[in-house]
């Protein structure tokens, strides 16, 4: 059957692309006229027919097919190769706009080019149902789930075309054309070209180039390297395709090391981490391999891989894999949904800089990150306060560029270690809460640190870890063993799994919030239960809070609406006497069920170890729920005895040297005496309720002790000590202990910052053998025996508090900072920050150029520019504060900025004629509105003045719907060696909300420059 084509006349133009006109001297002009597009065909044909012989011949074969077709096409057709190698690597060329065209678009439009009825023609039913896989009528073989082989089979049935007459440059053009237009008569038009001058078998190519999958494994690496030998190592650092074929046009140009490094707007593909099959020591002794005896510890989040460009008040957003988001996130600070609220978090004297990061979705409303698949609904109207809105969190930084600086700096052969400092002085940006942050680190020396991080990490339903060395350079588009990735799947793991069942749950947190975050599983005690008298008793084993879709978590709070109960802590004869949660435990739950309602989860874990903190007297490491039935029958639950005869086959294993996953351990020699088992004897003392009433945080910092962390914890626990995680909210009848050897951490800093004092684990031993709490400031026990005040750090603000106090008093203020929070930055939490670096990043590529400005007050000069005063020419203090000082200086994201309110009581006190001019608010809402600005801007370190000629004021802040003094305002301004930025209250609100003194761009009134 013969293609029939109806013609149809049309009045637009035909397709005729502009041809580029060449110099006689350019390198890349043609030496002759396009081949056809039949002989990149037949190099495809003859790669397929090697594939089908054996995979390895295809690999084997491959960069010569490919040596010998860019050979000829140099010799004979020119040194621009780009029209080949776009359609070699279709989904890697971002010159070419997306087709939006899949199978079933595709289908329908050949069945127009076809002239087939969609209804009635059973052609095109087997075109628009590809997936299903109906024979063919001329051939039984079937094609199900390859599109274009079923294409391909309506085409041959009925094509007469013996030769393809269309060369790649017709090709390349058409393509063009099909993916920019969206007509249908103009995409018909080319497929109906396609039908009448291309033979089936190039035509099956050709729906493959535009489904971007050749299925050759012809990856961008193949291709580039068979190019040229530095190709790809340049298509790493730019991913242009265009770019690379015609800079390396020719094999003998060499890539410059000025083209090989990372520039601004220069998109590259990032360094990624390795996927962890080796054990956590074998990890551990990898890590400290070099000169550095620490590594880094990175939480590994479910968010966009992202890197952030900026020059100036330019921004570019790409992804992982070279996709611009620049339209959603913003190109400047006055448009997108994030820009506008990061502007004024980069310091006045970088210009450009390169970042990578994550990028997530935080939800103020339910304060927390929402899943993986929120950043696509992003928009670049999402600018709401109350709307989820993107986070950005920043672990790397690349390139750098002081103002005035003709050259910048590529950081990426850096040590990781001096990139984070450069990263986190505070130098480059700061961190603006829920929207620009530092992505959580922490720094370790063994597998306790890893593991003490990993339970953390779990406990938030986080992903997973990153373990980094610090002297680790960026190797983009890499996968190095300086970088792994560690999650519960990649961790040893028992050969058991374990049938509990649930019952209780703790409300989640973070991303699960409102929702159950982990439950309570418990194992069935035969020996104490009566199943004639339907009388069963369980024990509690663990917390299970990973492993479960958010699906099923809704579907367990379905099942279990209604039966559920609030666990009271004040009356135990309340809670369920069926049910053993251990003596003094802290692992009570939120709410909890009969076992009648419960359901049954399949669990597993790293290794079984002691704990009192459960009814079982052990725990389950690493837990993570593998499957879950909600119609299992509860009687397949596991008994409590069974797991005493695992606990006591893994420790005899242990007593052989072999870990919980059955691998070999290799011991050193004077580790010998010491018990190594997870199960080892603990001490108990005669007095169970030693540490009854206090609180303790055991840190990390034990490597010299002979028990871990855990072990610890259990001896605090089974002496009535309750165990916290994190830094304890004060309570008057409670003691707070941090216990730990060392205070050169994280965590030990943070604890320091706070107040609290730590103590040598050896008071604990010594406790329990004295029956009581002896006393911890003997300097044997206290590890930190100077505590910081406040009157230390106050010598070094005396004079700036004293004047804004004076002045904020002055003005009838409120106490500065009625709520003292306990928040700290990201920054402290971590480890001191160099004050230097090295090898070519200087100082002064870092250094804020703008001018201190006192504490105190805000003096004019002539030499200022004259330009608009804003919060990022107003650098705040870079020294550490105690927790006092940070709800007064720190904290106040407004300080030292000096605000004008231009409300009717303020302004008809103003000499001039402009306190005549002032508008009458009859129903009292912008005094009302004034009022709520004015205690804010108190309470978060602004000085307002009353005269709106005040020399000093940076700000005047207006109402949102009177904009009539606008030219008044601004002619007062007329003279000033600075003019003050004129804003409306949103401005105000707008900031307080986001924690951070946002750039004032979007918040402008009319006549504002």
């Amino acid at each position: 059957m013969t293609i029939h084509i109806k013609t149809e006349d049309e009045d637009e133009p035909e397709l005729k692309p502009v041809k580029k006109e060449y110099d006689h001297d350019d390198p890349l002009r043609p030496l002759g006229p396009s081949p056809s597009f039949h002989d990149l065909c037949r190099i495809l044909d003859a790669m397929e027919g090697r594939r089908e012989e054996r995979v390895s011949s295809l690999t084997k074969h491959r960069p010569r097919y490919l040596k010998a077709l860019f050979e000829k096409w140099r010799k004979v057709y020119g040194n621009d190769l780009y029209p080949c190698i776009r359609l070699l690597l279709p989904k890697h060329d971002r010159n070419r706009p997306m087709y939006f065209l899949k199978e079933f678009g595709l289908g329908r439009l050949y069945c127009d080019a076809l002239s087939l009825d969609k209804k009635t023609s059973s052609a095109a039913k087997r075109l628009l149902s590809w997936k299903s896989g109906a024979p063919n009528q001329n051939n039984n073989e079937s094609s199900a789930g390859d599109f274009a082989k079923v294409l391909y089979k309506e085409i041959d049935s009925r094509s007469m075309v013996a030769k393809t007459l269309l060369s790649i440059d017709d090709i390349n053009d058409q393509l063009d054309s099909l993916a920019t237009t969206r007509s249908g008569a103009k995409r018909l038009e080319i497929v109906k070209t396609w039908l009448e001058k291309i033979t089936p078998k190039d035509h099956l190519w050709l729906l493959k180039i535009i489904l971007q999958d050749l299925r050759l494994g012809l990856s961008e690496s193949v291709v580039l390297c068979a190019f040229h030998h530095n190709a790809y190592e340049y298509y790493n650092i730019c991913t242009d395709l265009k770019t690379v074929c015609h800079t390396l046009h020719s094999t003998h140009i060499p890539l410059e090391d000025t083209q090989a490094s990372l520039k601004t707007f220069n998109v590259f593909k990032p360094m990624l981490s390795k996927r962890s099959t080796k054990d956590l020591p074998d990890i551990v002794k990898l890590m400290l391999s070099g000169k550095h005896k620490e590594f880094l510890i990175e939480e590994k989040m479910d968010g966009e891989r992202i890197q952030l460009h900026k020059s100036g008040e330019q921004y570019q957003f790409w992804s992982r894999s070279g996709t611009n988001y620049t339209d959603i996130y913003g190109a400047n600070p006055t448009i997108g949904c994030l820009t506008p609220f990061i502007h004024s978090a980069f310091k006045p004297a970088v210009e450009d800089v390169i970042l990578d990061g994550e990028m997530l979705v935080w939800d103020p409303k339910k304060k927390r990150i929402l899943p993986f698949g929120s950043v696509k609904s992003l928009k670049p109207s999402s600018i709401n306060r109350d709307e989820p809105r993107a986070l950005f969190k920043v672990f790397d930084i690349l390139y750098l560029k002081g103002k005035g600086k003709p050259e910048g700096t590529s950081l990426i052969n850096k040590p990781l270690s001096e990139r984070r400092q450069v990263m986190e002085s505070g130098r480059v940006f700061v961190e603006i809460k829920t929207r620009l942050e530092f992505c959580y680190s922490v720094r370790g020396k063994d597998t306790q640190d890893i593991k003490a991080s990993f339970e953390k990490i779990l406990e938030e339903s986080g992903e997973g870890l990153i373990i980094k060395r610090l002297d680790s350079k960026y190797r983009v588009n890499a996968r190095t063993d300086d970088w792994y990735k560690v999650k519960p799947d990649y961790m040893d793991e028992l050969g058991e799994t374990f049938e509990v069942l649930a019952v209780g749950a703790f409300w989640g947190r973070g991303k699960r919030g409102g929702t159950f975050g982990s439950f309570l599983v418990a194992l069935v005690d035969n020996e104490n239960s009566d199943p004639l008298q339907g009388i069963f008793r369980y024990k509690t084993l663990c917390r299970v809070g990973t492993g479960l879709t958010t699906d099923e978590t809704t579907q367990i709070m379905t099942k279990l609406e209604g039966k559920y109960s609030n666990w009271d802590k004040k009356r135990p004869e309340r809670n369920p006497d069926w049910l053993d949660i251990g003596k003094g435990s802290g692992q009570t739950p939120d709410v909890w069920w009969h076992w009648k309602d419960s359901f049954v989860l399949t669990i597993k874990g790293t290794e079984i170890i002691n704990s009192y903190a459960y009814g079982c007297q052990f725990s389950i490491r690493f837990p993570r729920s593998i499957r879950f039935d909600m119609e299992r029958d509860i009687g397949d639950c596991m008994p409590y005895q069974e797991l005493l005869g695992i606990a006591n086959q893994l420790q005899d294993k242990n007593k052989l040297g072999e870990n919980l996953s059955g691998h070999v351990r290799k011991r050193k020699r004077n580790e010998l005496s010491q018990p190594t088992s997870s199960l080892m004897p603990l001490k108990r003392s005669d007095s169970h309720k030693i540490f009854y009433g206090a609180e303790f945080w055991v840190l990390q910092g034990l490597e010299d002790t002979a028990e871990s962390k855990s072990d610890l914890e259990v001896m605090l626990n089974r002496n009535e000590g309750k165990i916290i995680h994190t830094v304890p909210r004060p309570a008057p009848d409670r003691e707070h202990f941090c216990i730990t050897r060392r205070t050169d951490f994280w965590d030990a800093e943070k604890a320091i910052r706070h107040g609290l004092q730590l103590v040598h684990p050896q008071w604990v031993h010594d406790s329990m053998e004295a029956g009581y709490k002896i006393g911890v400031t003997s300097p044997k026990y206290a590890v930190n025996t100077a505590q910081p005040t406040v009157e230390n750090s106050i010598s070094q603000y005396t004079s700036a508090l004293a004047v804004v106090k004076k002045e904020s008093d002055s003005e009838g203020g409120e106490d500065w900072a009625d709520e003292q929070s306990d928040a700290t930055t990201v920054a402290e939490d971590r480890w001191p920050n160099a004050s230097a670096t090295e090898d070519g990043v200087s100082d002064h590529d870092l250094r804020d150029e703008s001018p201190q400005l006192s504490h105190a007050k805000i003096e004019p000069s002539e030499s200022v520019t004259d330009k608009p005063l804003g919060c990022e020419d107003v650098p705040l203090p870079n020294k550490p504060l105690d927790t006092e000082l940070e709800a007064e200086v720190k904290e106040g994201i407004f300080y030292p900025l000096v605000f004008y309110l231009d409300n009717k009581p303020i302004a008809q006190c103003s000499e001039g004629p402009v306190g005549n001019t002032v508008s009458v608010d009859p129903d009292g809402e912008s005094s009302k509105l004034f009022s709520q600005v004015s205690r804010l801007l108190k309470a978060h370190g602004g000085r307002i003045v009353s005269d709106v000629n005040d020399p000093n004021s940076t700000h005047i802040i207006c109402s949102p719907t009177d904009t009539s003094r606008c030219v008044d305002l601004r002619r007062i301004d007329k003279d000033r060696p600075r003019r003050r930025r004129l804003v409306t209250a949103d401005w105000v609100l707008d900031s307080v909300e986001c924690d951070s003194c946002l750039y004032e761009a979007g918040w402008f009134l009319a006549g504002n420059q």
